[in-house]
């Protein structure tokens, strides 16, 4: 990698969530750039650039309506108090995805079919999917015969990476994981059209120069494992000392930064003992994410607990938009603005379908309102570039 070129710096908006926890071991925040029309018009250009292309609106049947009007009024209970609402246009709008971590399940015929459908649904509503399966995954959908083409699903607005499954909380051997990155890596390639992001990557374990020698340019779904990479040190309290017992342990695989704030700029990595600063020598882009959204209420209820088997339902989708509506409310016009849930284990019962219908309608009304833009991680990830050629 190159040498540093710059003193680090936290990531935009994550110096002050830390500064509330304790000290991370680098000093000082610097704004990624100055406030002004210029850098604002060019943010906002940025993000237009990475808003996908979205279908004509799709009409919404009485029974729809009704569960939208229900959940509705099941988000507004979710919060105590509400944001303030922006004017359409007055800021960039939040890149918005949802990540399928494709993994947990028996990968036949029958699971790609409704995997198509899931994609499709959300296009009826101009969304995007960002898809990353296991190697097993891979495997199955190579065949033969094939049972799903990505090509074909990238033709259609969403992207693809892969869900590594690497790392973990005992001490790897970097060569070791770096060959087990690019194997992923290598393996995924040629069945997409592009592959910049892998997630599951994180553990004791330079994570950031592994997954980036295997050939990644970004990565999402970061979370409290990550910290396994830093001396203790330099963690941020509470997590100086970590005693997880995998990678699924319930400490461990909550999101991190903690701090939504902190979770909606992406920011360049060096290495995994230093990822938490925005570094201009980084090569790696870290897109953090926000939860696993048929899993919020469940973890809601019951913190510090096993992780449950989830089903989606109104409970969820309320918290979700809660965070959502915050996100918005956070988002800086001088900056790229990303959010998305993670979706782990994907799978959906037809029990789940009119929860999810209704979410759908709800996030059509703050697309509408210029607040939000469907995307994915390739997108999110170009806009990203692109701002930082306007702000060198």
């Amino acid at each position: 990698m190159t040498p540093r070129s710059a003193s680090p710096r936290l990531a935009p908006a994550l110096a002050l969530a830390l500064a509330c926890g304790g000290d991370d071991g680098h000093a000082g925040t610097a704004s990624a750039t100055s406030a002004g029309s210029t850098e604002a018009s060019a943010a906002t250009t940025v993000a237009t650039a990475a808003m996908s292309a979205t279908g004509p609106e799709t009409a919404t049947s009485d029974a729809t309506a009704t569960a939208s009007t229900t959940l509705s009024s099941t988000t507004a209970a979710a919060t105590n108090t509400t944001a303030d609402t922006t004017t359409a246009g007055d800021t960039s709008p939040v890149l918005l995805t949802i990540t399928l971590h494709l993994e947990n399940s028996t990968f036949d015929a029958a699971y790609f079919a409704a995997l198509d459908d899931f994609a499709a649904t959300f296009e009826a509503h101009g969304g995007r999917l960002t898809l990353e399966p296991r190697d097993s995954v891979v495997k199955a959908a190579a065949g033969p015969p094939m049972l799903l083409d990505w090509k074909a699903l990238e033709a259609r607005g969403h992207a693809v990476g892969s869900h590594a499954a690497i790392g973990g909380v005992d001490p790897t051997p970097l060569d070791m994981f770096t060959a087990q990155a690019k194997m992923r890596h290598d393996q995924l390639a040629p069945r997409v059209t592009r592959l910049d992001h892998v997630s599951g990557n994180c553990g004791d374990v330079d994570w950031v120069k592994g997954v980036v020698d295997a050939g990644f340019r970004a990565t999402t779904a970061t979370t409290v494992l990550c910290l396994y990479s830093m001396d203790p040190a330099d963690r941020p309290d509470p997590y100086k000392s970590l005693d997880c017992v995998g990678p699924t342990d319930p400490l461990c695989h909550q999101p991190f930064p903690s701090d939504l704030s902190a979770r909606i700029h992406p920011w360049r990595a060096r290495s995994g003992a230093d990822w938490l600063s925005d570094d201009p020598a980084g090569e790696l882009v870290i897109f953090p994410g926000s939860g696993s959204l048929p899993c919020l209420a469940e973890e809601a209820e019951n913190p510090g607990d096993t992780l449950p088997s989830c089903t989606f339902a109104a409970d969820d989708a309320a918290l979700a938009l809660a965070d959502l509506d915050a996100a918005i409310a956070a988002a800086d016009p001088n900056l790229v603005n990303t959010f998305y849930w993670v979706w782990g284990s994907w799978s959906l019962t037809p029990a789940e379908a009119p929860a999810l219908e209704a979410f759908l309608v709800e996030i059509d009304a703050r697309v509408a309102a210029g607040d939000v833009a469907w995307s994915n991680v390739g997108a999110m990830l170009d806009a990203y570039d692109a701002w930082l050629r306007a702000n060198p």
